[in-house]
Protein backbone atom coordinates (compact mmCIF):
# COMPACT_ATOMS: atom_id res chain seq x y z
CA UNK A 1 0.00 0.00 0.00
CA UNK A 2 1.65 3.58 -1.18
CA UNK A 3 0.28 5.81 1.29
CA UNK A 4 1.34 9.54 2.64
CA UNK A 5 1.75 9.66 6.79
CA UNK A 6 1.76 6.89 9.20
CA UNK A 7 -1.29 5.10 10.29
CA UNK A 8 -2.59 6.17 14.07
CA UNK A 9 -5.03 5.53 16.62
CA UNK A 10 -5.74 7.97 19.00
CA UNK A 11 -2.61 9.30 20.47
CA UNK A 12 -0.75 6.34 19.26
CA UNK A 13 1.42 6.70 15.63
CA UNK A 14 1.98 3.78 13.81
CA UNK A 15 6.33 3.98 14.29
CA UNK A 16 6.50 2.01 10.94
CA UNK A 17 2.47 1.29 8.35
CA UNK A 18 1.58 -1.59 8.85
CA UNK A 19 2.41 -4.34 6.04
CA UNK A 20 -0.58 -5.46 5.52
CA UNK A 21 -4.28 -3.68 5.67
CA UNK A 22 -7.69 -5.24 4.42
CA UNK A 23 -10.61 -2.81 4.69
CA UNK A 24 -14.21 -4.88 4.65
CA UNK A 25 -17.01 -2.95 3.55
CA UNK A 26 -20.68 -5.30 5.06
CA UNK A 27 -24.09 -4.82 4.37
CA UNK A 28 -26.54 -6.56 7.55
CA UNK A 29 -28.58 -8.32 4.83
CA UNK A 30 -31.38 -11.07 5.94
CA UNK A 31 -33.37 -14.16 4.44
CA UNK A 32 -36.90 -13.98 6.07
CA UNK A 33 -38.56 -17.89 5.05
CA UNK A 34 -41.73 -17.62 3.28
CA UNK A 35 -44.66 -20.47 3.72
CA UNK A 36 -44.44 -22.61 0.62
CA UNK A 37 -40.59 -22.62 0.38
CA UNK A 38 -39.88 -19.45 -0.97
CA UNK A 39 -37.80 -16.66 1.00
CA UNK A 40 -38.02 -13.06 1.06
CA UNK A 41 -34.49 -10.61 0.88
CA UNK A 42 -33.76 -7.35 3.19
CA UNK A 43 -31.55 -5.29 2.94
CA UNK A 44 -31.30 -3.27 6.32
CA UNK A 45 -28.10 -1.21 5.12
CA UNK A 46 -24.28 -1.21 5.38
CA UNK A 47 -22.80 -1.61 9.23
CA UNK A 48 -19.38 -0.35 10.20
CA UNK A 49 -16.11 -1.28 8.39
CA UNK A 50 -13.94 -3.81 9.54
CA UNK A 51 -10.23 -2.97 9.19
CA UNK A 52 -8.36 -6.20 9.48
CA UNK A 53 -3.71 -5.63 9.55
CA UNK A 54 -0.51 -6.63 10.15
CA UNK A 55 2.96 -5.56 10.61
CA UNK A 56 6.22 -5.50 12.68
CA UNK A 57 7.35 -3.33 15.43
CA UNK A 58 11.06 -4.02 15.47
CA UNK A 59 13.95 -1.90 17.58
CA UNK A 60 15.01 -1.13 20.95
CA UNK A 61 11.11 0.25 21.13
CA UNK A 62 9.39 -2.68 19.69
CA UNK A 63 8.24 -4.28 23.03
CA UNK A 64 6.94 -0.24 24.28
CA UNK A 65 5.29 -0.03 21.18
CA UNK A 66 3.12 -3.05 21.31
CA UNK A 67 2.43 -2.60 25.06
CA UNK A 68 1.32 1.13 23.69
CA UNK A 69 -1.22 -0.32 21.48
CA UNK A 70 -2.40 -2.80 24.13
CA UNK A 71 -3.27 -0.56 26.45
CA UNK A 72 -5.33 1.28 23.96
CA UNK A 73 -7.30 -2.35 23.71
CA UNK A 74 -7.62 -2.63 27.65
CA UNK A 75 -8.64 1.13 27.63
CA UNK A 76 -11.74 -0.18 25.52
CA UNK A 77 -13.10 2.75 24.36
CA UNK A 78 -13.39 4.21 20.68
CA UNK A 79 -11.21 6.27 18.98
CA UNK A 80 -10.00 8.43 15.82
CA UNK A 81 -8.66 5.63 13.69
CA UNK A 82 -6.18 7.43 10.74
CA UNK A 83 -5.29 4.80 7.74
CA UNK A 84 -3.30 6.85 5.18
CA UNK A 85 -5.28 7.56 1.81
CA UNK A 86 -8.23 7.43 3.67
CA UNK A 87 -10.59 9.46 5.75
CA UNK A 88 -10.60 8.85 9.04
CA UNK A 89 -13.01 7.48 11.21
CA UNK A 90 -14.35 6.36 14.45
CA UNK A 91 -13.29 2.96 15.57
CA UNK A 92 -12.77 0.33 18.47
CA UNK A 93 -9.71 -1.62 18.63
CA UNK A 94 -11.25 -5.70 18.51
CA UNK A 95 -8.79 -7.69 18.73
CA UNK A 96 -4.70 -7.65 18.82
CA UNK A 97 -2.52 -10.73 18.50
CA UNK A 98 1.00 -10.91 18.94
CA UNK A 99 2.16 -13.47 16.45
CA UNK A 100 5.79 -13.66 17.74
CA UNK A 101 9.02 -13.34 16.20
CA UNK A 102 12.33 -15.44 15.59
CA UNK A 103 14.29 -12.35 15.72
CA UNK A 104 15.36 -10.28 18.56
CA UNK A 105 14.14 -7.21 18.41
CA UNK A 106 10.69 -7.92 16.02
CA UNK A 107 7.44 -8.09 17.15
CA UNK A 108 4.61 -9.53 14.35
CA UNK A 109 1.43 -8.38 15.22
CA UNK A 110 -2.07 -8.45 13.57
CA UNK A 111 -5.25 -6.30 14.63
CA UNK A 112 -8.75 -5.93 14.16
CA UNK A 113 -10.53 -2.31 14.49
CA UNK A 114 -14.22 -1.75 14.13
CA UNK A 115 -15.65 1.18 12.93
CA UNK A 116 -17.96 3.29 15.55
CA UNK A 117 -21.02 3.25 13.13
CA UNK A 118 -23.11 5.55 16.15
CA UNK A 119 -20.41 8.29 15.04
CA UNK A 120 -20.50 8.30 11.62
CA UNK A 121 -23.53 10.30 11.83
CA UNK A 122 -21.76 13.36 14.05
CA UNK A 123 -19.88 14.97 11.24
CA UNK A 124 -16.47 15.02 12.35
CA UNK A 125 -15.78 18.83 11.10
CA UNK A 126 -13.10 18.89 8.43
CA UNK A 127 -11.80 22.55 7.23
CA UNK A 128 -9.92 23.11 3.67
CA UNK A 129 -7.78 25.60 3.41
CA UNK A 130 -7.86 28.02 0.66
CA UNK A 131 -5.18 30.14 0.62
CA UNK A 132 -2.40 27.86 2.49
CA UNK A 133 -1.68 30.97 5.04
CA UNK A 134 -3.25 28.68 7.72
CA UNK A 135 -1.48 26.66 10.19
CA UNK A 136 -2.85 24.51 12.81
CA UNK A 137 -2.10 27.39 15.80
CA UNK A 138 -5.00 29.22 14.08
CA UNK A 139 -7.33 26.29 13.47
CA UNK A 140 -6.59 25.64 17.70
CA UNK A 141 -7.30 29.33 18.63
CA UNK A 142 -10.55 29.71 15.86
CA UNK A 143 -12.07 26.30 17.28
CA UNK A 144 -11.14 26.07 21.12
CA UNK A 145 -9.57 22.73 20.18
CA UNK A 146 -5.99 21.98 22.23
CA UNK A 147 -3.22 21.47 19.20
CA UNK A 148 -1.91 18.24 20.38
CA UNK A 149 -5.17 17.20 19.44
CA UNK A 150 -5.46 18.34 16.34
CA UNK A 151 -2.15 17.42 15.56
CA UNK A 152 -3.06 13.65 16.80
CA UNK A 153 -5.98 13.79 14.53
CA UNK A 154 -3.84 15.17 10.89
CA UNK A 155 -0.52 12.29 11.23
CA UNK A 156 0.62 14.29 8.39
CA UNK A 157 1.30 17.01 9.35
CA UNK A 158 4.50 17.48 11.49
CA UNK A 159 4.58 20.79 13.02
CA UNK A 160 1.47 23.18 14.03
CA UNK A 161 3.38 26.09 12.72
CA UNK A 162 3.59 24.76 9.09
CA UNK A 163 1.08 26.77 6.52
CA UNK A 164 -0.62 24.24 5.72
CA UNK A 165 -1.50 23.66 1.39
CA UNK A 166 -4.65 25.13 -0.30
CA UNK A 167 -7.29 22.36 -0.53
CA UNK A 168 -5.98 20.30 2.40
CA UNK A 169 -8.47 18.68 4.99
CA UNK A 170 -8.01 19.79 8.66
CA UNK A 171 -10.11 17.26 10.77
CA UNK A 172 -11.17 18.56 14.27
CA UNK A 173 -12.59 15.90 15.78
Amino acid sequence: MKAEGKMSFRDFVFPVNPSLIRIVHDRNISRHQVPFGSSMVSDMGTVGRTIYGEGEFFGENCEKDFAQLLQLYRDGYSGILYIPSQKPLCAYLKQLEWKGSDIEGVIQYRFCFVENFEKMYQACPAYAVGNGKKCLWDFSYEYSVPVEEILSLNPDIHRPDESIKSGKRVYLC
